[in-house]
């Protein structure tokens, strides 16, 4: 655990300021690397394709791994506040200021705000080295994302438009008004005894990974740079590099000490356990179409929304898939044309009603709890299926008639594929599941184990266990919304739970949400459906949960008394292992076919639709009439910078 005080005496602020100031020559360095890619870039853009590659997937690491984890393990809370103040506060300014302007204007009051920001990064230099001396990351983060900033700046203002000398000149002012606002923030930061309070210094580096999320999370350059797409492999390797990087710097000292040890590990810990059904579920989502046709889809659009949410149910009783193993048979039902009632119930119930963990709970939780699980989790798909999946479908409605006629066409465009020979069918629904349908989930399904394993380290379920019945439902029923249990996995913790006092409606509240929710869950809905419905989900969640937890805690209070106690954890075999590695290799793979813009631009895509979020390259430019998305049909999506949304609508 690091003693800041002790450290302050050791070295002071003097020292390390005098021992960063080499970081910050080196800061001001990278900045003007930008102008030199850019010169040597030339018109096809590879090598900065290759950079752009390279700082996206290390800065995204730096600051999951470290930077963030640093800031929570000094200020506790508030550090996570800060996070969503450092992701949340630069997109509330450019919707408020971003297009009101002309280019030159816009460009101009974009650089006010980028020279702000490297005040913080000045700052961030002082913080980096005074909190945590062990660890440069910060630093690390600081000098790589200048990079494409000043790639970002020199490809703003040396428009052909204006001249090479004039848009030279204004590029060079750019350049040494960001490098003096970040000598300024460095010499002030080092010079102030505000960062000698732990909080403090935690809050901001908090803010600082929160700022350098949205840095990642938006393009750079121009539109020149979508000519990159040319060299589509070029982004890819460069985030293999990142990756690489990211492993040194961060994930082998984790595995010693440090402040991202506890994450990478429950990351590792989540990761075997969800693999298997993950690749499982990629197989079975592309084969759904490929081999089965269209038979389960006519199945489950057959009665009214009752019968419809009963056959969802039943359909996903013997896939044996966790909550992140669900999402993409979940799309590849919603692209069959599912109703949303049988959809919507198959997603609940079937990471919630797998065989092995009702068997499990039955030596665990005692034969009342078992059924009562059983009996809620059915209850709540069908309620979920029906009331929210029934909204989704009137609201729908529209679009669906008008597609009607499309509709027929897609059933006869799906006879020759069914017609085509078993093994060519295999083919195709695993390139399909394995490809496509990962492309687009897999960076929701990272997004989800990496939320899970962030807050695994900070949340102590012990002490909910000391408040009243009735807030526990409230208390466990919300800490299982965003984070990722295994229905078989969170059996043993609710075993645990209970015997230590946990209520049985608390519990079950718990095993609903945990299984059946988190991050993934939430962003997927949101990518197919639009925020409205992701939200209209987790609203009935909540209310249909504490519902359900609080009348068992009424009528049968006493159930779980029998709860058995067992260990948490257990050792992953050989299986875990072989599945989280090829699983990996498929990320990978996934991650160089798309390059890392492309990977995290899955993260973006609202109600199907792909909404352009470039907002470094400072060309105001939205394509609100797509001419530059180029949403094919044919769904090549490994000629974009950003694939069109819907990758596995075959």
């Amino acid at each position: 655990m690091l003693d800041l005080p002790m450290l302050a005496g050791i070295s002071g602020i003097s020292e390390i300021a005098e021992n960063g100031g080499y970081v910050l020559i080196a800061s001001i360095a990278a900045l003007f690397i930008g102008p030199l890619i850019y010169r040597f870039a030339g018109r096809d853009g590879r090598v900065y394709s290759l950079f752009d590659g390279v700082v996206v997937v290390a800065v995204l690491g730096l600051a999951l791994l470290e930077i963030i984890p640093l800031g929570v393990e000094l200020a506790g809370w508030p550090a996570l506040l800060a996070v969503v103040a450092g992701v949340l506060l630069p997109n509330l300014a450019e919707r408020k200021f971003g297009g009101k302007s002309t280019h030159r204007a816009a460009a101009w009051a974009a650089l006010i705000g980028m020279a702000l920001h490297a005040f913080t990064d000045g700052l961030a230099l002082v913080v980096g080295g005074h909190v945590h001396a062990g660890s440069h990351a910060m630093e690390w983060a600081v000098v790589l994302h200048r990079v494409p900033e000043g790639l970002a700046v020199w490809w703003m203002l040396t428009s052909p438009d204006d001249g090479d000398e004039s848009g030279q000149r204004a590029g060079v002012i750019a350049l040494v008004t960001i490098a003096t606002a970040t000598v300024l923030g460095f010499v002030l930061g080092g010079s102030t005894s505000v960062l000698d309070d732990s909080r403090v210094a935690g809050v901001f580096a908090a803010f600082v990974g929160g700022l350098l999320l949205h840095v990642v999370s938006h393009g750079i350059g121009s539109t020149r740079s979508r000519r990159a797409a040319e060299h589509r492999y070029w982004p890819g390797v460069g985030g293999l590099l990142g990756l690489a990087l990211v492993f040194v710097v961060v994930v082998v000292p984790a595995t010693r000490d440090g402040h991202g040890a506890e994450i990478v590990a429950a990351f590792w810990e989540l990761l075997l356990e969800s693999a298997p059904a993950l690749l499982l579920a990629y197989g079975v989502a592309g084969l759904i179409g490929s081999v089965m046709g269209e038979a389960p889809a006519r199945w489950l659009r057959r009665g009214g929304a009752t019968t419809q949410a009963l056959r969802g149910v039943v359909f996903g009783l013997p896939l044996p898939l966790c909550s992140c193993g669900v999402v993409p048979v979940y799309r590849s039902l919603v692209d069959r044309r599912v109703p949303a009632t049988a959809a919507l119930a198959f997603l609940v119930a079937t990471p919630e009603l797998g065989l092995d963990a009702v068997l499990l709970s039955v030596p665990l939780l005692g034969m009342d709890m078992a059924l009562l699980r059983v009996g809620v989790a059915f209850v709540l798909a069908l309620v979920i299926g029906v009331a929210v999946g029934g909204w989704v479908e009137r609201r729908e409605l529209r679009a669906r008639e008008t597609q009607a006629s499309e509709a027929a066409a897609v059933d006869q465009d799906l006879a020759p594929a069914v017609a085509k020979p078993i093994r060519e069918r295999l083919l195709d629904g695993l390139r399909t599941g394995y490809g496509g349908i990962l492309d687009s989930t897999g960076p929701w399904i990272l997004v989800g184990l990496l939320v899970a394993a962030f807050l695994q380290p900070f949340v102590d379920a012990a002490f909910f266990t000391k408040l009243g019945p009735m807030l526990q439902v409230v208390a466990f029923g919300l800490i299982g919304l965003p984070v990722y249990v295994c229905a078989t996995g969170a059996t043993p913790l609710v075993a645990v739970l209970i015997a230590k006092g946990l209520s049985p409606g608390a519990a079950l509240a718990f095993l609903l949400t945990g299984p059946a929710t988190n991050a993934t869950t939430f962003g997927v809905l949101e990518q197919l459906h639009g925020r409205k419905v992701a939200l209209a989900f987790a609203g009935a969640m909540i209310i249909a949960v504490l519902g359900l937890g609080w009348g068992v805690n009424l009528v049968w209070p006493s159930a779980g008394a029998d709860a058995g106690v067992a260990h948490v954890h257990g050792e992953h075999g050989p299986l875990a292992v072989a599945s989280a590695a090829v699983l990996g290799v498929l990320f990978v793979a996934s991650l160089v076919r798309q390059g890392p813009r492309g990977f995290l631009g899955r993260l973006w895509e609202l109600g199907g639709h792909d909404h352009d979020h470039d907002h470094d390259d400072h060309d105001h430019e939205h394509h609100d009439d797509h001419d530059d998305h180029d949403h094919h049909d044919d769904h090549d999506h490994h000629d974009q910078p950003k694939p069109p949304s819907s990758c596995c609508a075959h």
